[in-house]
């Protein structure tokens, strides 16, 4: 399906009125193959959507592309809960969270704009008269976390592309997940998995096996992204 410029790039119908579900891929190269999931029925996390491999069939990685009367905005709703993302949340330590919506809202709406011809989005709301950006996890800090240009292969760029078709980047097939990600006497302990890197929430790439301070890390390992708190 060819994506044309203007306020209809992402349809929400078919030429025979079917409703369009797409999947929306981070673009990071580190992300490859990630895609934004529904995890809103996980009432025991603040985190309510996640960065997952691309599974064929999984609804709660198929989102509905509503368009909002603002042109170049859309709301969008999760095919398996129907639920809305929301631009509203709260902090998790250094990182914002953000939750979800039963009902469609003005306020929820997301700016897609084009980073370039090969199809990579940035996804932008207003909170005030800041401009907040969508990234991986909606994070407040992290990587790539006060970047304002250049966002093209960035955390705060996506692929949006059709159900069952994919990104450049994408691959085919899911990963297998780290078999376990734990902290032990405040190292940060990672197996089941062919390489992982940690960083601070500045972005800053911690030495493994090392003792760190408390506070918040990321995880990246393969292709799982986890945030994981050391105490």
């Amino acid at each position: 399906m060819a994506l044309s410029a203007g306020a209809q790039d992402f349809p929400e119908r078919d030429d025979q009125g079917n409703v369009i579900y797409y999947k929306i891929f981070s673009a990071a190269p580190d992300c490859a193959g990630l895609c934004l999931t529904d995890n809103t029925a996980d009432v025991s996390t603040d985190y309510k959507y996640l960065m997952t491999g691309n599974e064929a069939d999984n609804r709660y990685q198929e989102w509905r592309l509503i368009a909002d009367e603002t042109a170049g905005c859309y709301h969008l709703r999760n095919r398996a809960t129907y639920r809305y993302v929301s631009t509203s949340g709260t902090y998790v330590d250094a990182f914002f969270a953000i939750t979800y919506a039963t009902k469609q809202a003005a306020g929820n709406a997301l700016m897609f704009t084009s980073l370039g011809d090969d199809g990579q989005w940035s996804m932008t709301y207003k909170d005030g008269v800041t401009t907040k950006y969508m990234g991986v996890g909606d994070e407040a800090k992290g990587p790539d976390a006060f970047r304002k240009t250049d966002l093209y292969g960035t955390a705060r760029a996506w692929y949006i592309v059709p159900s069952g078709q994919l990104p450049p980047t994408a691959v085919n097939a899911p990963k297998k997940a780290p078999t376990d990600i734990r902290v032990v006497d405040r190292r940060i302990v990672v197996s089941g998995c062919s390489s992982y890197d940690i960083y601070d929430v500045q972005g800053r790439q911690m030495p493994r096996d090392t003792e760190l301070q408390p506070g918040l890390y990321v995880v990246k390992a393969d292709e799982t992204v986890k945030n994981i708190m050391v105490k």
